[in-house]
């Protein structure tokens, strides 16, 4: 059990005195000068600091590196922090910069599960303060191939941890972004070990799976919100209770968990023909324990004809914005709406990146059959052709939700 004395002390070691700091929560602050080995990594850093900090008899330490230094504030920021948490982390401002605090680094948070989307998005830093008892903890049991990173997933997973936005440190110069490498390193470890982010409806919390690779969408799951929260609260107000829906380009399950869950569908069949994608589809229903989604035709594309096609991958739109192309040789299966679609339907959200035409065409006699809702993302340059597709099938367009280069449309039946 980590100890929790009301002020314990301070080690603050540094290869320079540190400046002269008014306590703060601690009972007293003790500066230890070392000087760090040329190449030394954070892991190593706070490994050494840690049997020195413990020597001194501190039950708290920070060690700043090169080029660092305490903000004199940080310390009475620090103070109603060292009873509940056992690290914090905090922003950083850069010498002789016009910024307050530097924009990457400001994000707060104190959930473990947002840590990933932290690392890869904003700037946590090397310089936490952290008790004595958890940093040898942390440090005297590692392997050779142990890093930095390595070391924030099992801190943040074993201790309570918080993100401060506001500056604790100074820093000489820019803090750098995360290398390609530790990138990798990081959405390997999300592939192998998956993590969810929770996000409350009412009482309910709902877990939704975070890649790392969906950077538009995991943005507002991490804040704790159904991504197109808008939209989907519409269409639940507009819908209601015991729908029967098709979810065509389901991606990681957003909408998925959303209509089977908050909107309290009767079933829901998504459609998502990324096997990648499919894959954490599958383990986000499995996670929330959604009984109402028939999973059967995931890894299965859709258009206006059966066939094949080929799958280009997108690298900066993240998983969602990656698309289908004409290859007879491909590796996914294709077929049309109509010829797998077997029972009556109320609702279709479809979001197949500027395929959305070639979809509807497949779904001619399952949308005159049944003329369902639709809630339809559409590409710029095909909202001409949408709007003959309207004009044709007699639908009318209740609300539109605009964004760069697409619009969402709820559209409706006439006379419905």
């Amino acid at each position: 059990m980590t100890s929790r004395s009301a002020s314990p002390h301070l080690a603050i070691v540094a290869e320079t005195p540190p400046t002269r700091l008014a306590p703060g929560g601690f009972d007293s602050v003790v500066g230890i000068l070392r000087t760090a080995p040329e190449g030394e990594s954070a892991l190593d850093r706070l490994a050494a600091a840690a049997l020195l900090a413990a020597e001194a008899g501190c039950g708290w330490l920070v060690a700043p590196g090169s080029g660092e230094s305490l903000r004199a504030d940080a310390l009475a920021l620090l103070a109603p922090a060292i009873g509940p948490y056992d690290a914090v982390f905090g922003a950083v401002h850069v010498r002789g910069s016009g910024d307050a605090v530097h924009r990457p680094s400001r994000l707060a948070f104190d959930e473990a599960e947002r840590l990933p989307h932290a690392i890869l998005n904003w700037w946590i830093g090397e310089t936490p303060f952290v008790r004595t008892d958890v940093a040898l903890a942390l440090t005297g049991d590692r392997k050779p191939a142990d890093d930095w990173i390595g070391a924030l997933f099992r801190l943040w997973s074993a201790h309570r941890c918080i993100k401060f936005a506001a500056p604790l440190t100074d820093m000489a110069t820019v803090p750098p972004p995360l290398p390609a490498a530790e990138r990798d390193k990081v959405l390997a470890r999300l592939a192998a070990n998956p993590a969810f982010l929770p996000v409350a409806f009412g009482e309910t919390v709902y877990r939704l799976p975070y890649t790392g690779r969906n950077a538009g969408i995991e943005r507002d799951q991490t804040r704790g919100d159904f991504f197109e929260a808008a939209e989907l609260g519409a269409l639940r107000i507009r819908l209601g209770p015991g729908r029967r829906i098709v979810d065509i380009g389901a991606n990681t399950g957003n909408h998925t968990v959303y209509f089977a869950g908050p909107m309290q569908a009767v079933s829901v069949l998504p459609f998502e023909p990324l096997p990648e994608i499919a894959s954490v589809l599958e383990r986000a229903v499995a996670e929330n324990r959604l009984g109402n989604v028939d999973l059967s035709r995931l890894r299965l594309g859709l258009s206006d004809r059966c066939g094949r096609m080929g799958i280009v991958r997108s690298e900066r739109g993240g998983l969602g914005a990656s698309r289908l192309v004409e290859d007879p040789e491909g590796e996914i299966a294709v077929t049309t709406l109509d010829e797998t679609l077997t029972t009556p339907v109320d609702f279709l959200k479809i979001d197949v990146e500027s395929m959305e035409l070639q979809v509807l065409a497949g779904a001619r006699r399952t949308i005159a059959r049944n003329r369902p809702v639709i809630f339809i993302e559409i590409a710029g340059d095909n909202t001409l052709l949408f709007r003959d597709w309207l004009k044709e099938h007699r639908y009318r367009v209740e609300r539109i939700f605009s964004d760069k280069g697409h619009a969402n449309y709820l559209i409706a039946p006439d006379g419905d």
